[in-house]
């Protein structure tokens, strides 16, 4: 029999418990009362809040992906479970690092490298992580072997690809919970962005690292990176075209989620302030640098700070009307399991389950792999008296065992 899968307050519980750690004890450290660590080991509070989840990861000295149990192997059923599958092919490439290709043969058409990439590009914003992790490991072998074999503006070309691909490759372990992977991924893709001679590329990576970092639990560290970024982009912005302000709108929206994770409300309203103007400038439709940023995305980042400064389902209107059907799947996605959380904190598993169905409809891998929303699954099931309807459902699909 599968064991039962914990929830974020039961992983609380368990590793304080093997620390030695009197609950009272961490309660004080935490700055909160422990009547509320109590309500949170025992499943009646929810851990919702990455804010919250970093700081009780630092004071028990773990990682943050521990208490958020990443990465789920067994999420969901086989296909979803082939990026899983498909990770230690991904680990080897990496740690081959910049050791000699050996591959043996002619480069490839660079032309042909670049259908892949975008076919990369194009799993990766669906969420089809799967077929994005199975197919990647070959294509940077082969993009590696041609810049050995190239040179002059061609091979700039090729280390672009690379960076692209390795960018890919950081993103997806990231959601996946291979913090490893992802770090030496996103280290690689900024070394290859510099071999490109393309600077915004390599500042592009930096958004990259800093993202990882953010899902490490160094917060402080990605925001010195993208404070560093932002420095580098302000003198071309007089003069920039919409890939600049791309860049520079993404790198505010993700320092405004380090603002709300740091639970500075003020602060990180004004980097969205910062960001609406970039979208404005931009418009919608673009994909500079894969940053997918526009009026639209920026909306969704918007309610993802409320939600993590602890909005529930009344800052829900602040995105009606936002035509979002045009973002990729992974991003819808993620934006339902936002709406999830927002109706689970108000105690509305009925809508959160809704919410959830609809993000596993346009991109199961997404949600059966994000551990929020795994949780409100697993919060809604300590709530109902029998496991029925929409909430058995999403237990089936998550594959969470009972």
């Amino acid at each position: 029999m599968a064991e039962i899968e914990e929830t974020i307050g039961q992983r609380v519980h368990r590793i304080r418990r093997a620390r030695g750690i009197d609950r009272a004890v961490l309660a004080e450290q935490l700055g909160y009362s422990a009547e509320w660590l109590k309500s949170v080991e025992t499943g009646k509070r929810q851990l919702d809040r990455y804010s919250v989840i970093t700081q009780i990861a630092d004071a028990l000295q773990v990682e943050v992906v521990t208490l958020l149990g990443l990465p789920h192997v067994t999420a969901g059923d086989h296909d979803q479970q082939r990026a899983h599958i498909a990770i230690p092919s991904l680990r080897k490439v990496l740690l081959r690092g910049y050791l000699p290709s050996r591959r043996a043969g002619a480069p490839f058409a660079l032309d042909e490298l670049r259908e892949r990439v975008n076919t990369g590009h194009h799993q990766a914003r669906h969420g089809r992580y799967g077929d994005l992790l199975t197919d990647l490991p070959l294509l940077l072998v082969d993009i590696a072997h041609t810049t050995v074999g190239i040179e002059g503006a061609e091979r700039e070309r090729a280390w672009g690809m690379m960076a692209e691909g390795l960018h890919d490759a950081a993103l997806s372990t990231k959601k996946l919970g291979y913090i490893d992977l992802a770090t030496i991924a996103a280290s690689q893709a900024t070394k290859a962005a510099e071999s490109s001679g393309d600077p915004l590329l390599t500042t592009a990576t930096r958004w990259t690292q800093a993202e990882v970092y953010m899902a490490a639990g160094a917060v402080d560290e990605a925001h010195e990176l993208l404070s560093s970024a932002v420095d580098e982009l302000d003198p071309m912005l007089g003069e920039g075209g919409p890939e600049v302000w791309s860049l520079w709108g993404t790198m505010h929206l993700v320092e405004s989620t380090i603002e709300a994770t740091w639970r500075r409300g003020g602060e990180a309203a004004g980097h969205l302030v910062e960001a609406a103007a970039a979208a404005d400038r931009v418009g919608s439709g673009r994909n500079a640098y894969m940053t997918e940023f526009g009026p639209e995305n920026r909306a969704l980042i918007a309610l993802q700070v409320d939600v993590e400064l602890g909005a529930g389902p009344d800052a829900l209107p602040k995105i009606a009307g936002v035509p979002i059907d045009n973002l990729p799947k992974e991003r819808r996605a993620r934006h339902r399991i936002t709406r999830s959380v927002a109706y689970s904190r108000a105690g509305d598993d009925d809508e959160a389950m809704r919410e959830l169905l609809e993000g596993h409809r346009i991109a199961p891998e997404c949600v059966a792999n994000h551990p929020l929303a795994r949780d409100v699954v697993k919060s809604a099931m300590q709530r109902a008296l029998t496991l029925k309807g929409p909430i058995a459902t999403m237990v089936n699909r998550l594959g969470i065992p009972l």
